[in-house]
C-alpha cells in the first residue's frame, strides 16, 4: 500500500504522534506531507475530509489532558449548537467568502485559535506589568474563560507564552505567581519547557492555492524566531524558590539555556544580562551582582533557596 492510499483515521494517528501538541496536526501535515509531490498537495487541497475534520476537532486543546479536552469539547459543542440555532433563524448569507474546502476550514479554525491565543497572552501581559491592575489568580482565569479555548503551549507572534508572562508579573506576590502556574499546569496542561523568544521576529508562512484565473495565499502558521527564554530561568533569576521548586517537580528541564536579562533587587536601574546561561548560572550572576551592589545576605535568602533548589538538580 502506498503512503497517499492510507486511511484519514491513521494519518491522523501518526501526525498525532509526530507534532508536538495537537494544535499542531494540521501545520505537521501541511510542511511534511504537501511537499512531497504535486498528488498530496492537491490531495490535501482539496480532499481529505476526515483527515482534516479530525486536525480540526484537536484546536480545542494543545495538551493531552483528556479530562480538559472533553470539557472543552463540550463547551465548543453548546457554542455550535447555538450558532446553529442563530443561522436557521436569519437570512442565509453569501457562500462566496466561505471555505472551499476542507483544508480552508482548518486553516480557518486554526487561525482563530492564534487570534485567541495572542489576545489571551497580551491581556495577561498587561495585567503582568501594571501597578494599578496586577495579576491575580481570579483575572487569569477570567481571561481563560473569555478568550477560551486556548493554545496554551503556543508562542505568539509578540514571542511570549502564557507561562512565561506569569512568571514576569510584578507588583504581585510569590504566592500569586505559583497559584497562577499551577492553574495552566494541572488544568491546562502548560508545559514548562516551551520557551518565550525575546526580541522576537515574527515569519508567516503561506500556502499558496489556485482560485479561478489567479492564485491566492492562505496563512497556515506563524513561526516567531528570537532569542529563547523559559519559566524557570524567569523564576530562578527572580529569586522565587517555590515557582522553582514546582516547576522543576512537573517537568521544567534544568539544563536549558537561555538569554534575557532582569533588573537587580538592590537597584531596579541596573540589568543583569545574560546569553546562553542556565537558571541556575543565571540565578548565581544575580547573586554576585547583587552582593556586589551591597545587598545583605538576610534579604537575599529567596535566591539562596532557590540557588540551593537548582544545585540538587545538577
Amino acid at each position: 500500500m502506498r503512503l497517499i492510499e492510507l486511511p484519514d483515521e491513521i494519518l491522523h494517528a501518526v501526525f498525532t504522534f509526530v507534532a508536538n501538541s495537537p494544535c499542531l496536526v494540521g501545520p505537521c501535515l501541511c510542511w511534511n506531507l504537501r511537499q512531497l509531490s504535486e498528488e498530496w498537495r492537491d490531495d490535501l487541497d482539496t480532499g481529505r475530509h476526515d483527515l482534516w475534520a479530525l486536525a480540526a476537532s484537536d484546536l480545542s486543546s494543545d495538551s493531552y489532558s483528556h479530562d480538559l479536552c472533553h470539557a472543552v469539547a463540550s463547551k465548543k459543542a453548546t457554542r455550535q449548537r447555538s450558532r446553529k440555532r442563530a443561522a436557521e433563524l436569519s437570512p442565509r448569507r453569501s457562500t462566496r467568502l466561505r471555505p472551499s474546502t476542507p483544508k480552508e476550514s482548518y486553516i480557518h479554525a486554526y487561525n482563530l485559535l492564534l487570534s485567541r491565543t495572542e489576545s489571551a497572552v497580551l491581556q495577561i501581559a498587561e495585567h503582568a506589568h501594571s501597578s494599578k491592575d496586577s495579576l491575580t489568580l481570579s483575572k487569569l482565569k477570567y481571561v481563560l474563560k473569555e478568550h477560551g479555548p486556548v493554545a496554551v503551549n503556543q508562542r505568539v507572534r509578540t514571542g511570549g507564552t502564557f507561562l512565561v508572562e506569569v512568571n514576569r508579573a510584578r507588583h504581585v506576590s510569590e504566592g500569586v505567581i505559583l497559584k497562577c502556574i499551577k492553574l495552566l499546569v494541572e488544568e491546562y496542561g502548560a508545559n514548562p519547557n516551551v520557551p518565550s523568544a525575546e526580541f522576537a521576529s515574527v515569519k508567516n508562512v503561506s500556502i499558496s492555492r489556485p482560485s479561478g484565473n489567479a492564485t491566492s495565499k492562505t496563512a497556515c502558521s506563524t513561526s516567531t524566531v528570537g532569542n529563547e527564554l523559559y519559566p524557570l530561568i524567569i523564576a530562578a533569576a527572580r529569586g522565587m524558590p517555590t515557582v522553582v521548586k514546582y516547576l522543576l517537580d512537573n517537568g521544567a528541564d534544568a539544563s536549558l539555556r537561555g538569554s534575557s536579562r532582569f533588573r537587580l533587587f538592590s537597584n531596579p536601574k541596573k540589568t543583569v544580562r545574560g546569553e546562553g546561561l542556565t537558571a541556575l548560572e543565571f540565578a548565581q550572576r544575580m547573586w554576585d551582582e547583587e552582593m556586589r551592589n551591597g545587598l545583605e545576605r538576610r534579604d537575599m535568602k529567596g535566591l539562596q533557596r532557590t540557588l540551593d533548589c537548582l544545585k540538587l538538580k545538577v
